[in-house]
């Protein structure tokens, strides 16, 4: 599959996470058991999140709650936004696309908290 710059038809951060934009950057982690940052795109995809290729070799994937960039390294990683509120659902999105991955979240009050899949023990 081959994205553009201009991105695929998928959902934008709806206007509960706009209005929590301001705290930046609050999300970072690998997906470990993905191939590449093309492929994960594509897992993106299926998923219903909206895709865009953001250089030649990352990604942008987004949807309501989250924006994350894929960068091509190995393991693939990933850093950006999620809605605080849904950190949840995020985790949730990544466990239903079969990823295995480690998240790294910091909280409104910068507590830092860290999710695994549970394939990637504790």
């Amino acid at each position: 599959m081959d994205f553009t710059s201009g991105g695929t038809d998928g959902p934008r951060l709806d206007a509960a996470a706009v209005a929590q934009l301001d705290l930046g950057s609050n999300v970072w982690g690998s997906l470990t058991g993905t191939a590449s940052a093309q492929s994960a795109a594509e897992l993106f995809f299926r998923a219903g999140w909206r895709v865009r290729r953001s250089s030649w070799t990352e990604f942008q994937v987004e949807n309501e709650c989250a924006e994350l960039e894929l960068v091509p390294l190995e393991p693939v990683l990933f850093s950006g936004f999620v809605d605080p509120d849904r950190i949840t659902d995020l985790l949730g999105a990544l466990n239903g696309m079969g990823m295995s991955f480690s998240v790294e979240f910091e909280d409104r009050e910068g507590r830092e908290h860290i999710f695994r899949s549970t394939d990637q023990g504790d």
